[in-house]
């Protein structure tokens, strides 16, 4: 729960200082926002570590984008000057936070932002004191009170027992977890002062963009190398894979072993070839030819990434569905996607293929957050098995967080094969009461600060009544 009101707060203060600053770019942030909040939501829901990791670096890449895009104006920069300039102002970020503790260098600040603004009316100025004096007020009361409240209640019994109940520190909240709380909110206050001071400080302007100077011809002479071997790879790909001739295989080698192999491989191609594909738009002068190449290429790559996900498929039908897969999955349905921008922008040069990445990466990724990996490799697996053995079962029971409980609820123990002899059908029933017994204790412990739905969920939820002797108490 605290990620999200720390989402909310990123937000909530980039408006105000927005606003402070005299900025009208409230719509330009807006998406930016929203992905934010949908990131800080998604935490809440889910238990899944890779997905938490992941959801706050895209809340601070969204961040420094959606500042860029304020700061730095509309204009379509290169995309490698997109990169450099987050790199860039991502270093300032971390240099000017710590501006906040030069006193001086912070009044500088306020005075020229108060001159920006326009002077203040003696009436709003003297409000300003007043409030500055109560907070102080009860910023001494406060401190005193620390000393001074225990002696008292610890003197008498009914002063004390009026304020039992409000001051009780619950079970599950001990001092590393206020202390942490306290760290987590400094630091977030910290790098969004010190993104907004690198911002403000003018280091985020439009660069010329730099003229090409490399001859076209040397881009078609490789590219035309590289499109002359995918086209011969893709023509094997449709008459072999697709098209199923067995007669173009190797001697020894079966259909479905042919199938199941080779998808890493194209993974990796199809990052390189969208790589290069925007690099040599950026680097060699125009040139009617070297577009056709490039068009050819991206074809290839569409080829390339269906065969890859097909060939995921066969090896999923064997093997099952992880959490590693359906990311794979994932990852070649985006490429597929983010080439349609590429080509638009290999014939269209003022097309905003930054945004198109960002949106396009941004909004695949809250999806893929919501979806639950985790429950959707344990959904599929225990659909379409068509006999799940005592080894699977345990396998997700040990290696599902708990956005899989819903799925793993289903399993029927009964019904399990155990003719390998590695788990009994009584050791298989306390394992799997054991994981939803972890997570009604991971829920107990838990402060309202750390409140997750997902593991409140799976502490709802339990396997079939047993008797479940050897469990935990």
């Amino acid at each position: 729960m605290a990620f999200l009101l720390h989402a909310v707060m990123t937000v909530g203060i980039a408006f105000l200082f927005f606003d402070r600053l005299g900025m009208s770019c409230r719509r330009e942030f807006f998406p930016y926002g929203l992905g934010i909040l949908l990131l800080g939501v998604s935490t809440v829901m889910t238990d899944s570590g890779f997905l938490v990791v992941f959801n706050w670096t895209g809340i601070m890449l969204l961040f420094m984008a959606g500042m860029i895009r304020c700061f730095c104006g509309d204009e379509e920069w290169q995309f490698s000057a997109y990169l450099r300039a987050i790199l860039v102002m991502g270093v300032k970020t971390v240099l000017y936070s710590f501006h906040i503790f030069h006193i001086k260098t912070w009044r500088k600040g306020s005075v020229e932002m108060m001159e920006k603004m326009g002077e203040e009316s003696d009436q709003e100025r003297k409000r300003k004191e007043k409030m500055s004096s109560v907070v102080t007020g009860i910023a001494i009361a406060a401190l005193l009170l620390v000393v001074i409240f225990p002696l008292l209640a610890s003197s008498d019994r009914v002063f004390a027992g009026i304020f039992e109940q409000i001051f009780r520190m619950p079970e599950n909240l001990n001092i590393s977890s206020v202390v942490g709380m306290v760290c987590m909110t400094l630091f977030g206050v910290l790098l969004i002062y010190g993104v907004f001071c690198a911002f403000a400080s003018g280091g985020c302007r439009k660069k010329e963009r730099e003229k090409k100077n490399y001859e076209a011809v040397t881009g078609i002479t490789f590219t035309a190398i590289l499109a002359a071997v995918y086209v011969l790879y893709c023509c094997v790909q449709i008459y072999v894979l697709f098209l199923k001739n067995e007669g173009g295989l190797p001697d020894g080698v079966t259909y479905a072993s042919y199938a199941r192999e080779g998808f890493w491989q194209l993974l990796f191609v199809g990052i390189i070839n969208l790589i290069l594909v925007i690099s040599v738009v950026y680097a060699f002068q125009k040139n009617r030819i070297l577009k056709i190449i490039l068009t050819i290429i991206c074809g290839c790559t569409f080829i390339m990434n269906v065969s890859a996900m097909y060939r995921m498929f066969m090896y999923v039908r064997v093997y099952h569905m992880t959490f590693l897969r359906i990311l794979v999955l994932w990852f070649l349905i985006l490429n597929m996607v983010m080439m349609m921008g590429v080509v638009i922008f290999v014939y269209k040069e003022n097309f905003s293929l930054f945004r198109f990445v960002t949106a396009t990466v941004s909004c695949g990724y809250i999806l893929l957050s919501f979806l639950h990996p985790d429950y959707l490799a344990a959904s599929y697996n225990i659909r379409t098995m068509e006999q799940m053995t005592a080894v699977d079962a345990v396998y997700m029971l040990d290696t599902s967080s708990y956005d899989a409980a819903p799925a793993l609820a289903e399993i029927n123990v009964g019904e399990l094969d155990y003719s390998d002899g590695l788990y009994t059908e009584r050791m298989v029933e306390n394992i799997h009461w054991q994981y939803f017994r972890r997570a009604q204790q991971d829920m107990d412990r838990r402060s309202p600060r750390e409140y997750n739905f997902s593991v409140w969920k799976a502490s709802r939820l339990s396997p079939r009544d047993v008797d479940h002797e050897g469990g935990e108490d």
